[in-house]
């Protein structure tokens, strides 16, 4: 198993979807520590969109995968857009393919590795 240190930086930065082409998530690196908006130890921060509502929390790293705790999110209504995002329980990476998972293990989508 890789330290959280590589994992992290297997996961870190930004992951786009195909549709709709506003979402994404974007994996930084270490959350600070306790207080109301910190993360738990070896999280990192986590950002994104669902299409129509921003997205935030943190992520525990494990090799290639991580669960994702949700923090604060915008909750407005978005006809006609598909907010799969919004559902995200868990990740894996597989090259530049990040498969998104939801609460009961089951494939949602994939974000494909943005170009930088």
């Amino acid at each position: 198993m890789a330290s959280d240190e590589q994992t992290s930086s297997i996961l870190q930065g930004r992951w786009e979807a195909e549709v709709p082409t506003t979402a994404f998530l974007e994996f930084r690196g270490p959350a600070p520590v306790g207080g109301l908006l910190g993360g738990k130890p070896g999280e990192g921060v986590l950002s994104g969109s669902d299409g129509c509502n921003g997205v935030g929390g943190w992520y525990a790293p494990d090799g290639e995968t991580a669960t994702i705790r949700r923090g604060l999110s915008t909750l407005k209504a978005c006809p006609g857009v598909d907010t799969w995002l919004s559902k995200a329980s868990s990740v894996r990476a597989d090259g530049t393919v990040l498969h998104v998972y939801d609460g009961t293990g089951e494939e949602i989508g994939v974000l494909t590795r943005a170009e930088t």
